[in-house]
């Protein structure tokens, strides 16, 4: 059966309100949030700092974030819109501190999120430590490993949520982090926020955790010698300078590839259909290593 049709084997099927359901009513547990969270990934956990809009004071709120892009470094934010403070706090061309959470201030990261009056400071009612900023007005918490300094460049209603583009300015780090092995810094932080069990009041609890060991992704020849987001031509080549490719199949390759560029504007054209199944069945020999089956189907063209 294909794909995405309901009998697929392995395959559970659910619609929106069966994934929203405590407890799902198709496969009851313990655990009323179980069937909703294995469809909510882990999300990193930030504390957002901002100021408030009126008053300059202080305010500190748990969320999670996303990246957004690199070059320039920007982020989304997930605000609440339960989170007024924050939310009020967050506009555009205002300026935010979004500091990284380690799994040694838990207790504290959810004391931020508590439902205090505005003006209180959650960092000081968690036993953080502000410090100053040095492109922002707007403090860091000295417990978090990392502190990016941000202005907000977009902030729109989304549903429950408002999401907010923050553009870093800057940024600080522990100096002992310099020298930690990359296994040690997931270990540590950034927190995620990975589910919500069941209290005994009928409530919930969120849940942190944190990543440990590091999974790497495929290295030459199985993707170009610099890694990720160099051309395919320079990979094809560098295949062939190490001996995978002959010159033969290299430049038949490239033509493919030209011509398949070539027809991008035009999804339907048939001819661009079939390179386009040539090219897929290319990567697939490549990337499970049958090199010496590339110039049998390189011949079949």
């Amino acid at each position: 059966m294909a794909p995405g049709k309901e009998g697929n084997p392995g395959k559970v099927y659910f619609t929106h309100d069966e994934i929203q359901e405590r407890p799902n009513k198709r496969f009851p547990a313990a655990d009323p949030f179980t069937i909703h969270y294995h469809f909510r990934p882990a999300r990193p956990a930030n504390l957002c700092v901002t100021l408030d809009r009126d008053t300059g004071e202080v305010n500190v709120s748990a969320g999670t974030l996303g990246p957004l892009t690199w070059n320039p470094y920007t982020m989304c934010l997930h605000i609440s819109r339960g989170s007024p403070h924050t939310y009020n706090n967050l506009y555009e061309g205002g300026e935010c501190v979004v500091a990284l959470p380690g799994r040694d201030i838990v207790r504290e990261t959810w004391i931020t999120a508590l439902p205090l009056p505005r003006g209180i400071s959650e960092a000081e009612v968690a036993g953080l430590t502000e410090f100053p900023s040095r492109h922002v007005k707007v403090p860091g918490i000295a417990e978090c490993p990392v502190n990016f300094e941000c202005v907000v460049e977009f902030k729109k209603d989304y549903y429950t949520h408002a999401i907010v583009f923050v553009r870093v300015l800057g940024a600080s780090i522990d100096e002992k982090v310099l020298g930690m092995d990359r296994e040690a810094v997931v270990r540590w932080y950034p927190t995620y926020e990975v589910d919500d069990v069941a209290n005994e009041f009928g409530g919930s609890v969120e849940r942190l955790g944190v990543m440990g060991e590091i999974l790497e992704c495929p290295r030459f020849p199985l993707a170009p010698k610099a890694g990720w987001y160099q051309s395919f031509d320079r990979w094809m080549t560098e295949l062939k300078e190490e001996g995978f490719l002959t010159a033969e199949n290299l430049a038949t390759i490239l033509a493919l590839a030209r011509e398949y560029n070539g027809l991008t504007p035009d999804p339907g054209n048939p001819r661009r259909s079939l390179l386009r199944e040539i090219i897929t069945a290319l990567a697939k020999l490549i990337v499970n290593k049958k090199w010496t089956e590339i110039g049998s189907l390189l011949a079949r063209y």
